[in-house]
């Protein structure tokens, strides 16, 4: 998104809340933590947080609408429903054949069934506590992915650089070079 386009949004949502105070100094920030949406679905999320709340929205809640809208139905899935690709694979696949029935799973669900361990699951003489461990690290997972999904991706890249330079200075003892 464009500068101008970042304006543009600020005078939206002062237009439904003229008591907002717009300065050069927050059309900055929002172009720094916004700037990397595309217009268009900015306006989207900003009309509909303008319908949904009597709060002028904040940089936060425009992009967590950013992120639910252009979420695709197919990844919106809840803790139960993916549950239950658990226990259809189990039931086609078994133990045995593992990289089938994670194949047959959707990605989200993949990763967690591979975070227990396929065959853990499936030979659990506790099937209950394993729903429920399955069902709490799967709601884990997709708390983080979707906090994840929120950074803009310059601030990705500088918590990773920041979280590598610490690692280095474990590394060196705590000496920094």
């Amino acid at each position: 998104m464009k500068k101008t386009e970042i304006v543009k949004l600020l005078a939206v949502i002062n237009t439904a809340f003229p008591n907002m105070q717009v300065t050069e100094a927050m059309g900055d920030l929002w172009y720094e933590l916004l700037g990397d949406i595309d217009f268009i679905t900015a306006q989207v999320a900003v009309k509909k947080l303008l319908l949904e709340s009597p709060y002028p929205p904040a940089i936060a809640d425009i992009r967590k609408q950013v992120a639910e809208i252009t979420t695709p139905e197919e990844n919106k899935m809840d803790p139960a429903e993916a549950w239950g690709e658990v226990e259809k694979a189990i039931r086609y696949f078994g133990s045995y054949r593992e990289e089938e029935a994670l194949a047959s799973m959707s990605p989200a669900v993949a990763k967690v069934a591979k975070y227990m361990g396929w065959r853990e699951i499936c030979l659990s003489e506790e099937p209950g506590v394993v729903r429920g461990q399955f069902l709490k690290m799967f709601s884990q997972v997709q708390e983080r992915e979707k906090k994840e999904a929120l950074l803009p991706e310059k601030l990705k890249n500088d918590i990773a650089m920041l979280a590598n330079k610490h690692d280095f200075k474990l590394i060196e003892g705590g000496k920094s070079k």
